[in-house]
């Protein structure tokens, strides 16, 4: 796939046929991950990738947790989105909702406890950075999530990043044994879209770059 053609094309996948990614595909994907940019060529990311039986596993340490704290999407702002940010949420929403009628589905259900489930994709990546580093090394990080996700899309894999799971980082640590030293930055689920689901078919708009944009 032509690189334009996957930077056009690629949405949030939030449902998944139920196929596995095989691991050397998955690794394949990480190696074009690692070609990405990074300040003094440190390439301070880590991923861990979770499948199967364990995936299960996570899930269900999440939809535990997620029950009983009742974190929303989009809480881990300092305070309430101002415009122009807080109407591009609302378009987001506002576009899924009548999709999500038509599937009888509950909105913010879905949204909540669909992002613990990773919406069902049979791989699971989270994106790991040591806490040595300052914050501004998450701008690396970012750069090769951006590889990850594009490199995926030209796969035919279907991509969505997950931050609501921020909120449940200790949990996710302990369940999977990872170090006290590392932070979790995102969880991404992997997988291949199901191209009958009309959630699919939903694609969130843009604002026109101009307006983000200040000439000197």
């Amino acid at each position: 796939m032509d690189l334009f053609q996957a930077i056009q094309n690629r949405t949030s996948c939030r449902v998944y046929l139920p196929d596995p990614v095989p691991r050397e595909l998955i690794r394949e994907l990480l190696s074009w991950a690692g070609k990405a940019p990074s300040a003094i060529n440190v390439q301070p990311w880590e991923f861990v990738v979770v499948t199967g039986r364990e995936r299960d596993r996570l899930v269900q340490r999440l939809l535990q947790t997620h029950r009983e704290k009742q974190v929303s999407c989009g809480a881990g702002t300092a305070r309430p989105l101002p415009e122009p940010w807080i109407s591009r949420q609302r378009r987001l929403f506002a576009g899924m909702k009548p999709i999500a009628e038509q599937l009888s589905l509950d909105l913010n259900h879905f949204i909540g406890e669909g992002s613990c489930r990773f919406y069902e994709a049979p791989a699971v990546l989270l994106v790991f950075l040591d806490c040595l580093f300052p914050a501004s090394r998450m701008v690396c990080v970012g750069m090769a999530l951006g590889y990850f996700l594009l490199a995926a899309q030209a796969k035919g894999l279907g991509t969505c990043p997950i931050g609501l799971i921020n909120a449940y980082e200790e949990e996710i640590k302990e369940q999977l044994n990872c170090p006290e030293e590392k932070q979790m930055l995102l969880g991404i689920a992997l997988g291949y879209p199901d191209p009958q689901s009309p959630l699919n078919q939903f694609k969130s708009d843009r604002d026109e770059m101009e307006e983000m944009i200040r000439w000197v």
